[in-house]
Parts: C-alpha cells; sequence; structure tokens
C-alpha cells in the first residue's frame, strides 16, 4: 500500500520592488517579521527575506499547507509589517512555485491586482495562485496614476480593477489584456469602447456590495439625525448637554436613483417608518408602489426631503447633478447624502450652502477630487460627516467582490461564457463555444 501523503506546503517567492535609499529600514523590519513568523506560526516551515540589489528584495517563504498560508495572511505581525513598509514598497509581485512533476500547471499567464485595498490581503487571491496565475499586487496604498498603471501592465492577461484610469493610453501598453474585473460596480474610469476595441472585456460585480453601502448611507443619516460627531466632540472636551438633534424614525428620504443600492437603503429606511420618495427616470410609478415608495420629479424630492441619498450612476446628464439651484431648492433642515460618485455634486456650490446654512449637513463618502485635498473647506465643517469612499469596503463585501472578480477572470480567461448581465462589453467575448 501507497502511504498516504500529507497536504502539499504551500511555497510563495515574494519580489518586492523598495523606494531608493530604503532597503535598510525595510530589510530590518522584514527581519522582525520573518522571525515572528517563523517563531509563533507551527504552520510557518521556513521564511526568509534576501536582497537581491538595491532596488529589489525577495520573500521567501513555505507554509504547511493552504490553511496556514491564509492564516498567516491574517496576522496582527503581518498586518504591521505591510503597514509599515507600505511608504516603503514600489511593486510587489506573488508567486506560488510548483514542485516539478508535482501534477500542476506550469503559470499561465499575469493577473494585476490594481485595487490598492486587496494589496494588504493577498490570502483573497489564493485561488489564482491555485489555478496557475502569477498575481502581481499594488501594495502602495494609493490609487495608480496613468504612469504607473501603463508600466505594469505589459504581459498582464487580466487586472482587478480599482479606481485607476484604463483608456487609450494605458490600454495601449496591454497587449495580452483579455479581460478587466472591475472590484466595484462604477466604471466611469475605465474607457469601455477603448475597451472594446482593444477586445477587452470588461466584467463588473454588481451584486456584491450594494448592502455595504446601504448600511454606511444609512448609519451616515443616523449620525447626522442624532448629532452623533458633535456630541461626541463636546463629551471629549468636557461638555454636557443635549442639541435638541434631529430624527430618524418617521422622516422623509429622496432616493435619486434606485438600482440595488437605492432599494436597499429604502428598506432600512422603511424599517424606520420613513416615508420614501424617489426620482429615477428608468423605475416606473407601479413598481415604485409594489415597494412601498413614491415616485416623484427631482424638484418635488428636493424640497420635500429630509435627507436627500445619492445612488446615481455618473454620466454626462449627472454631473453636477446637485448644484447650487438644488442645493437650494433642499430645506434648511435637511442633509445631502453621497455614497455614489463625487462628481454627482457642485463641490463648491455645496461647501457655499453649507456655509450659509442653506442645509443643515451633508455625509460624504465620495468627492469629486480623490484622496480629499488637505485644503477642501470639508474638512473644516462640523456639519459634515466624512469617510475615504469605504462605503462597500465592509469584510463581507470585500471578499464577495473579489471572489467575483477571479471568478469571472478564471471563467473568461478559460473560454466560458460569463454572466451576462456581469459584462458591461459582451460583444468582446464572441458566440459561446468559440
Amino acid at each position: 500500500m501507497a502511504e498516504r501523503q500529507g497536504p502539499e506546503p504551500v511555497v510563495h517567492l515574494i519580489e518586492l520592488t523598495i523606494r531608493p535609499g530604503m532597503m535598510e529600514q525595510f530589510l530590518e523590519l522584514a527581519e522582525t517579521y520573518a522571525s515572528t513568523s517563523r517563531a509563533t506560526e507551527p504552520g510557518c516551515l521556513q521564511l526568509e527575506v534576501a536582497r537581491e540589489d538595491d532596488s529589489c528584495a525577495v520573500i521567501y517563504q513555505v507554509h504547511r499547507d493552504a490553511a496556514a498560508a491564509n492564516a498567516h495572511g491574517r496576522t496582527a505581525h503581518m498586518e504591521a509589517f505591510h503597514r509599515m513598509t507600505a511608504d516603503m514598497v514600489v511593486d510587489r509581485r506573488l508567486r506560488e512555485l510548483r514542485r516539478a512533476g508535482g501534477g500542476r500547471r506550469q503559470l499561465k499567464g499575469r493577473v494585476l491586482c490594481a485595487a490598492a485595498f486587496i494589496g494588504t490581503r493577498p490570502e483573497l487571491l489564493q485561488r489564482l495562485g491555485d489555478e496557475g496565475y502569477e498575481v502581481i499586487l499594488n501594495e502602495s496604498g494609493r490609487t495608480l496614476d496613468e504612469a504607473a498603471l501603463t508600466a505594469l501592465l505589459p504581459g498582464v492577461v487580466a487586472t482587478i480593477a480599482g479606481s485607476e484610469p484604463y483608456n487609450e493610453r494605458t490600454l495601449a501598453a496591454a497587449a495580452d489584456l483579455r479581460i478587466i474585473a472591475r472590484l466595484g460596480v462604477g466604471y466611469d474610469q475605465i474607457d469601455v469602447p477603448a475597451a472594446t476595441r482593444q477586445g477587452v472585456t470588461v466584467a463588473m460585480a454588481f451584486g456584491t456590495n450594494h448592502d455595504a453601502v446601504a448600511d454606511h448611507a444609512f448609519a451616515m443619516m443616523a449620525t447626522l439625525a442624532s448629532s452623533l460627531t458633535e456630541y461626541d466632540r463636546r463629551v471629549r472636551a468636557g461638555a454636557w448637554g443635549s442639541l435638541a438633534h434631529a430624527r430618524l424614525h418617521g422622516a422623509t428620504v429622496g432616493l435619486v436613483g434606485f438600482g440595488r443600492i437605492g432599494r436597499a437603503v429604502a428598506k432600512r429606511c422603511q424599517g424606520f417608518a420613513m416615508r420614501v420618495l424617489v426620482h429615477d427616470p428608468l423605475i416606473d410609478a407601479t413598481t415604485l408602489g409594489h415597494l412601498g415608495c413614491t415616485q416623484v420629479g427631482l424638484d418635488e424630492l428636493l424640497a420635500e426631503s429630509d435627507f436627500v441619498s445619492l445612488h446615481a450612476p455618473l454620466l454626462p446628464a449627472t454631473r453636477h447633478l446637485i448644484d447650487g439651484t438644488a442645493l437650494s431648492r433642499m430645506k434648511s433642515s435637511a442633509y445631502l447624502i453621497n455614497t455614489a460618485r463625487g462628481p454627482l455634486v457642485d463641490e463648491a456650490a455645496l461647501i457655499a450652502a453649507l456655509e450659509a446654512g442653506e442645509i443643515a449637513g451633508a455625509g460624504l463618502d465620495v468627492f469629486e477630487i480623490e484622496p480629499l485635498p488637505e485644503d477642501s473647506r470639508l474638512r473644516t465643517l462640523d456639519s459634515v460627516v466624512l469617510s475615504p469612499h469605504a462605503a462597500g469596503m465592509s469584510e463581507g463585501a470585500v471578499r464577495a467582490m473579489t471572489d467575483r472578480c477571479i471568478e469571472s477572470i478564471l471563467t473568461h480567461l478559460d473560454g466560458r461564457p460569463l454572466e451576462p448581465g456581469l459584462v458591461l462589453n459582451p460583444e468582446t467575448m464572441g458566440p459561446v463555444g468559440t
């Protein structure tokens, strides 16, 4: 009888490009991380750090099995190492090495995970390595600009996209690119016609983060209505007393846009006995009536709502949909919530309206320029609740979006048809079976 073999060890080779002048500091932190991993993780069989030259370092790690490798990715010392070295690392490439003759397939190609917030979560991409793809991570902590993306795209067959620009210029550098899998639901940074001309399929992660965004939008409403941030500031400063804050239960909310996210917000609002008004030209009044909502024009929605929450796509027709005129139609006691796209709102007009007291406040997760500039007056306004375009980034949503992107990439690269509702340019996929 042949001896039963245990799980095959997982072997990773991580190649890192280090910023000039930072190699010694990086290596010191890396050695601490490596020794801690070896000492505290039973599943870590080997973890070594080496310098290749003044700009390149290599981390070689062997884990007992896939579970141990995944557990390593969630350790506090690994998270601390990534956090402390984020500004030192320009580029990071992860390869899963295979034993010769081990029965596994050779590397099939390179996949770029451009979404920065996955840069410290390589365990989420384990399946790509298992399927024989080399994964390149964006560990900069920032959105790749056009130059950085152009430099990384040659030789890449698929990308897990964040908010980096895919246009004629960047796509011209991507001769091998076959699919862009967008980690989210917005695609205003992707020139879909240009991708179509290049034969690149654009697949979305629809249906994976709408509940997370809806939770965030509703949390912003509740925070503003209860004056929660002001109460927090007062108590920390040693003050006390009520501000006679606004109400949430029984208020009127106006939803501009009624896709998956808008509908999810409506359900939450209805749980608080809120009257839900909707402006969306694509939804008929009968459907809205069945859902317990009322269809109205935009002007009526602005005039009657205690909260105006934006859930529309960014299109030429919706850019600055909420401008000075729209803001002047809102109640002085009303709040604006934007978890959709920053340019839906004329930010200068919003700041002026807030400073003049024309509306009571705003909850903003998205902005015309991201990250929000240091000199933005929004940072100074106590009537505003701000978050860094993170509404859809709950733990469950991140995993679901990543899994959806990986599934789309593997399906497409294997020549199988993608779910039609996820693809923006199905003409790039060709007839089924080709």
